[in-house]
């Protein structure tokens, strides 16, 4: 029983009843794939062949679409193998049929007599009962006998004769021949779709009684209302229990998914343009204009609109889905379906066509990337093109994709291999991968020229040659096989320069470079030939070697610091090692007057590009140089700032600003400072934190008054660092902390025989801070008036050079000496460097005792605020009123207002309510 056919059926019934009265019908079957059409044309076979009439069926098969009258043959062959059929006989046997002679044989004058000899058999025929022919489907139906079916269609007229033919809905249905069948129609009969109520009932009668409304809308959603695929959808629940008496609703939709995409793929088999169409849509994804698109399916701009509106007519989209999303659906079904060769051929293609259209380098790549095995050169060259093209927009993780993709293809012993590889390993430090060095250490070992592997290895940033291993031996042993080139070898000696640069930066920790680098500096100096990048680069290294070795005076390493610096563009500060080593060299010579207008430049930079980690290190840079000329306040507050603008940056990024603040935190004895930047600490990866580390620590345990614990702390630094050859006495902190708590320990002697040690350094290295610390704290470990003296040496030392915060400790240390002496003097130059450390520290004079530096909040320097703007915002923040603020800072109220208004503009906030929030003083920063 056909549900909802009734009108349908009377329209069959209606032709049947013309063809036996002799007036000659056509009746054309239309509707989409699974929507009955089959179903109707068997029906209108039964009801003919029960009212007597000849019935002769053919069924089109994509198998015989390329076979000549294929069609033909089904309804021919059956009336020659029964002759009593053909009353009469036809006067010759069908040129089709085989053994005349002629059935492979498809020229134009065997097609006109198969054409004539069909109308004589069928007027023949009919002539003695009603003859009906059904065809399923046009569709496909090869050409000959589809010229055939339309030659007969027009010559009905007259004949006991019903040609009934289904025509399904799709691409092929705009066929002229197609169309002048469907002209020459009597009757049309369209399959529609169920409606709700009919899908419904048919799936109670497969599922069981009393599906629910939800269930049945489901099914009718999903499949649309053909039978056909309505039948599959329920066989399927059926046989995985959805139905009665649970109706699992939610599973069926699944189902109907997957029947969804069933669909497509059964459509695209009798519809090869759209096939075409959509595998060369799918192929080219991104890059699918209607041009390219056309010229990759083969196909004409008009066969591209109709497969558009076929896919949206016979696979409709889902609820809610737009036009772009409903074809990119349909090509991820045909990609799926799509086997491997066939992928590969398509996107080959796709490949080739978008190069010769001028795209470019990405876009000719894309495809490459789902080519099963990639084998022509020009292929590996596009993904490497690339790759450079990705880098060059700020994407490495495409490029990484592109690189890798090549390298799965290309023999492993292949130049081309080396190559695929360094360029893989330089992406993937932008994206400061772990394994770029491993990459990096495979391509230059595969490189069959020295010189050329001297260029890839020197070309691997300091920093990677720093942290792996592996990495480090390949540069020192592509030193050694290089050699020492000869003078006239410039390019030779370019890459050797850069070679034992980064040798060398990675033994930091090696004693015999570390000793070697002041002779080497002098070496260079005598052999200068000119400021090449290369020579700027090992000439910072040395430098910052040869001042942790202390063993050179501090105002020669000053000097070759200061030719650096000038040679040293700005810009290149940024990502070049001048910034990170520089600094410190001139932190312990005292001479941070000479990276000024250099720093200043370089600020300028950053600021430009905007980025944070950049920014944050420029500040500590700041801050340091602040340090180093005693303005402890002003640094605190540069190391803060670097902090918060460093905020969420690599590890390695907040080195600069955590070792500023530990040096402050060592300066002022800061217990709090030193815990908040261990606790915020990362376990160190260099010498310089491991010995902040060690120092802090000792704080920390002098501090809580374990003072044993502290000795340790301060004797394991400073044997890692002497066993370094780090023994500079401005960067010694462990070793003037030892003392000091030996001397508090009660053990004088260890105490003066460790600062006679550090005096020694100091004196060989001569720089005015570190000798005016050594001088204090040999006065402090000396009892009597040699120890008067010593401070007073040490006071003279510094006064008139070097740091402020040295002169005011040495200033307060020997005040305090002469006060136990009952010297009145000692009361004024322990006032006096009171005064000097406030104003250093910024804080009042009574609170220099207090061992937190007071510095202004972290979030109040990013935003910008003032000194003034601070203590008021701070104030505020706790409660106070702006009487009560100007009261306690004895400003006017009028500054205060004034104040409150830059703070919340600054802070872009509207009033006080948010300010503890903002300042990080609500529990929450």
């Amino acid at each position: 029983m056909l549900l909802e056919r009734d009108g349908e059926l009377a329209a069959l019934d209606e032709a049947v009843a013309h063809a036996r009265s002799g007036t000659g019908v056509l009746v054309v079957v239309e509707g989409g794939a699974g929507a009955g059409t089959t179903a109707l044309l068997n029906r209108l076979a039964d009801r003919a062949t029960a009212a007597g009439a000849l019935v002769l069926r053919s069924t089109g098969t994509p198998g015989e679409r390329a076979v000549p009258f294929g069609v033909l043959r089904q309804l021919v062959l059956p009336l020659i193998a029964e002759p009593d059929l053909l009353t009469p006989p036809p006067a010759a046997a069908p040129p089709i049929v085989p053994g005349t002679g002629r059935s492979g044989l498809t020229g134009a004058a065997v097609r006109a007599d198969t054409l004539h000899w069909l109308h004589i058999l069928f007027a023949g025929l009919s002539a003695e009962r009603t003859v009906v022919v059904a065809v399923d489907d046009l569709g496909w139906v090869d050409d000959a006998s589809l010229e055939a079916l339309a030659h007969l269609a027009a010559r009905l007229d007259g004949l006991h004769l019903l040609l009934a033919v289904v025509r399904k809905d799709g691409v092929g249905a705009s066929d002229p021949l197609l169309g002048e069948i469907a002209a020459a129609a009597t009757h049309r009969v369209h399959a529609r779709g169920l409606s709700r109520r009919a899908t419904a009932e048919l799936v109670n009668r497969h599922l069981g009684p009393g599906c629910p409304d939800e269930f049945g809308r489901t099914c009718h959603d999903v499949t649309g209302g053909r039978p056909k695929d309505l039948r599959v959808l329920c066989d399927r629940a059926r046989l995985r229990r959805l139905g009665a008496p649970h109706w699992h609703t939610q599973r069926l939709r699944g189902l109907g998914e997957s029947l969804h995409r069933e669909r497509l793929r059964s459509l695209l088999r009798r519809e090869p343009v759209l096939d075409a169409f959509l595998k060369a849509t799918a192929v080219l994804a991104g890059q699918a204009t209607d041009e390219l698109v056309a010229l990759l399916a083969g196909l004409g701009r008009r066969q591209c609109e109709q497969a558009r509106e076929v896919l949206a007519q016979v696979w409709p989209a889902a609820v809610g889905q737009g036009p772009a999303a409903h074809l990119r659906a349909a090509c991820a079904v045909v990609l799926q379906a799509m086997g491997d060769e066939e992928s590969s051929r398509r996107h080959r293609r796709a490949s080739a066509l978008l190069d010769a259209s001028g795209a470019g380098p990405e876009e000719v790549a894309v495809p490459l990337l789902h080519v099963d095995r990639l084998g022509d050169p020009w292929e590996i060259h596009q993904l490497r093109a690339a790759a450079a093209a990705a880098r060059r927009r700020g994407a490495p993780e495409s490029a990484v994709r592109y690189l890798s993709r090549a390298l799965v293809d290309v023999p492993a012993a292949s130049h081309v291999r080396a190559e695929l590889l360094y360029e893989l390993g330089v992406t993937e430090l932008d994206l400061r991968s772990p394994v770029a060095g491993r990459h990096l250490v495979q391509a230059a070992r595969l490189m069959p020229r020295l010189r050329r592997r001297a260029e890839v290895v020197s070309s691997t940033p300091m920093d990677l040659v720093r942290n792996d291993p592996e990495v480090a031996a390949l540069v020192r042993e592509t030193a050694a096989g290089l050699g020492t080139p000869r003078e006239a070898d410039r390019q030779g000696g370019y890459l050797a320069m850069r070679l034992e640069a980064r040798a060398r930066y990675a033994g930091l920790d090696d004693p015999g470079l570390v000793t070697s680098a002041a002779r080497r500096l002098h070496e260079l100096d005598e052999q200068r030939h000119g400021a090449s990048a290369a020579e700027r680069e090992l000439r910072t290294v040395l430098v910052f070697t040869a001042a942790m070795g202390g063993q050179t005076d501090h105002r020669s390493v000053a000097r070759m610091a200061r030719q650096v610096l000038e040679e040293e563009p700005a810009h290149s500060a940024l990502s070049g090692l001048a910034l990170e080593l520089l600094p410190p060299v001139l932190y312990c010579t005292d001479s941070p007057h000479i990276a000024a207008p250099w720093l200043d430049a370089a600020r300028l930079h950053a600021v430009q590009e905007g980025t944070g980690a950049r920014l944050s290190r420029i500040e500590a840079v700041r801050g340091l140089t602040q340090l180093s000329r005693g303005e402890v306040g002003l640094a605190r507050e540069c190391g803060d700032r670097a902090l918060a603008l460093g905020e969420g940056v690599e590890s390695r990024d907040r080195v600069q600003p955590t070792l500023v603040l530990g040096f402050i935190a060592l300066e002022l004895d800061d217990a709090e400072l030193a815990a908040h930047l261990l606790d915020a600490a990362e376990p160190p990866a260099d010498l310089r934190m491991f010995a902040l580390h060690g120092a802090l620590n000792g704080l920390l345990a002098e501090a809580r008054g374990d003072l044993p614990v502290a000795l340790a702390h301060h004797l394991d630094c400073g044997r890692v660092l002497e066993r370094a050859g780090w023994v500079n006495p401005a960067f010694a902190h462990w070793q003037v902390r030892a003392a000091l708590v030996q001397h508090r320990m009660g053990r004088t002697a260890q105490a003066l025989a460790m600062a006679r040690t550090y005096h020694e350094h100091a004196v060989r290295w001569g720089a005015p801070t570190a000798l005016s610390r050594a001088l204090r704290l040999l006065g402090v470990v000396t009892d009597g008036a040699p120890g008067v003296e010593l401070l007073r040496q040490a006071v003279d030392t510094v006064e008139t050079d070097g740091s402020r915060l040295e002169t005011a400790h040495a200033l307060m240390e020997l005040g305090r000496r002469l006060q136990q002496e009952s010297v009145p003097e000692g009361d004024r130059l322990l006032r006096r460097g009171r005064r000097l450390a406030a104003e250093l520290m910024n804080v009042p004079a009574e609170s220099v005792h207090v061992t937190s530096a007071s510095a202004r909040p972290a979030r109040a320097l990013a935003a910008g605020l003032t000194p003034a703007e601070t203590r008021v915002a701070e104030r505020a923040a706790r409660g106070l009123s702006n009487r009560e603020i100007a009261e306690e800072l004895q400003t006017s109220l009028r500054a205060v207002e004034r104040h409150l208004t830059s703070s919340y503009r600054k802070f872009r906030i509207t009033g006080r309510e948010n300010l503890a929030e903002v300042m990080g003083m609500d529990g929450t920063g």
